[in-house]
């Protein structure tokens, strides 16, 4: 009868310890695992921020190619950073430079935005990789392209593309292989 009385309220103890360490609350202020609503909430709202703010990055850079793919230079200008040529200087060096637009081409946005340190006029961004697709005469054919994003006073820019080439794709992290290649 003793052992069964200590058993009891070794129990007892032990659960009145874990009830403390897990920070069991009566107040209803907390949720699950301890956190308050009011951190759960924040918590989301920033989530949700950033969702929002990836999504936006994305937009631009799917933005970026499209309008390349089509000749857009306003666009293409538009969408980039200054670090090698001004708008002007980007508008009229493209517009020399573009031959026809290309069709049937599809864009994409492949994985997720990888930080990227800064590399020669480059400064520290978050790169991307966008697959470009063209089917001939029943062929897939794709690229790709590493862009680095930087935001410039709130809005997402296009400040470096280049070519994943299979260097690139081989290895573990191709987007930042590609953008922090050394120039060639």
């Amino acid at each position: 009868m003793r052992r069964t009385a200590a058993v009891a309220a070794a129990l007892t103890v032990s659960a009145v310890s874990a009830l403390a360490v897990t920070g069991c609350s009566s107040s209803g202020k907390s949720t699950p695992g301890g956190v308050t609503k009011e951190e759960r909430a924040r918590a989301d709202a920033e989530a949700a921020a950033r969702a929002k703010d990836e999504a936006a990055m994305k937009d631009v850079a799917l933005r970026y190619v499209k309008a390349d793919l089509a000749g857009d230079a306003e666009t293409r200008c538009g969408l980039r950073t200054e670090t090698k040529l001004t708008r002007s200087e980007c508008l009229e060096t493209y517009r020399d430079s573009r031959s026809k637009p290309e069709e049937g081409v599809t864009v994409t946005v492949e994985g997720g935005p990888v930080d990227v340190g800064p590399i020669r006029n480059h400064s520290a961004g978050t790169g991307l990789m966008l697959t470009q697709k063209t089917v001939v005469d029943g062929h897939a054919y794709y690229r790709r392209e590493a862009i680095r994003m930087v935001k410039v006073e709130g809005k997402w820019l296009v400040d470096q593309v280049a070519l994943a080439d299979d260097e690139a794709m081989a290895s573990a992290v191709p987007v930042r292989s590609a953008l922090m290649r050394p120039a060639a």
